[in-house]
């Protein structure tokens, strides 16, 4: 919806139009018609008035755009999912469901998450190996949002180490304890955050404070 001042400078920039437009029509006719010379000190002054405060108001109203502060890039609040984890998050069998609602319900608070799975995930899931595009594809999630990790290599590790370069949280019912000497925030409060995953649905720890 437009302010008052912007309907101001449109309407002054049309007024202004208007009267340069007939002020030039009316140098038109006199320049046409013997004996309308004198029409020509009114009109010529006013025609090239006219057109002055025309190109004044335009040129003000682009620096004005210009100058116009853009509104900074919100920063990304991130979220490191173990996925290999949460897939178990379902009675302990294998499921892309916790998966799917726990991304969904990061995605409403706010986050932006990003999975990383164990090298054997896939064939849990579906028998055969799984590459970070196969997740991103059933997850519905943006390109390089999954990583796969190398078979042999420790997806706790690597959860751990993206966490910390993104100061990200990460959603995962492990508490890593093995990992606590390397990575000291793992028993920071709020880090790690937990969830479960029922017929009932989803609950994730900031589910059950909000609720409480």
């Amino acid at each position: 919806m437009e302010n008052g001042s912007s309907i101001v400078r449109r309407a002054a920039l049309l007024f202004l139009f208007l009267v340069t437009l007939l002020s030039f029509l009316f140098t038109a006719f006199a320049v046409s018609k013997p004996g309308w010379d004198d029409l020509l000190l009114l009109s010529v002054p006013i025609t090239l008035a006219g057109l002055f405060l025309l190109l004044r108001l335009l040129q003000r109203q682009t620096s004005s755009r210009q100058r116009k502060p853009k509104r900074p890039a919100q920063k990304k609040v991130w979220a490191i999912v173990d996925g290999s984890n949460v897939l178990h998050w379902a009675d302990g069998e294998p499921s892309i469901d916790p998966l799917r609602a726990v991304t969904r319900r990061l995605l409403e608070l706010g986050f932006s998450p990003r999975v990383f799975f164990d090298a054997n995930a896939g064939y849990l899931l579906s028998g055969r190996y799984l590459h970070d595009r196969d997740f991103e594809n059933i997850l519905r999630l943006q390109s390089s949002s999954v990583t796969v990790v190398a078979k042999g290599t420790i997806a706790d590790e690597a959860i751990l180490r993206e966490a910390r370069r993104l100061n990200a949280i990460v959603v995962t019912n492990d508490r890593y304890r093995d990992w606590a000497e390397m990575f000291p925030e793992v028993q920071t409060n709020g880090f790690l955050m937990r969830g479960k995953y029922t017929s009932n649905g989803l609950m994730l720890d900031v589910d059950v404070k909000v609720a409480s």
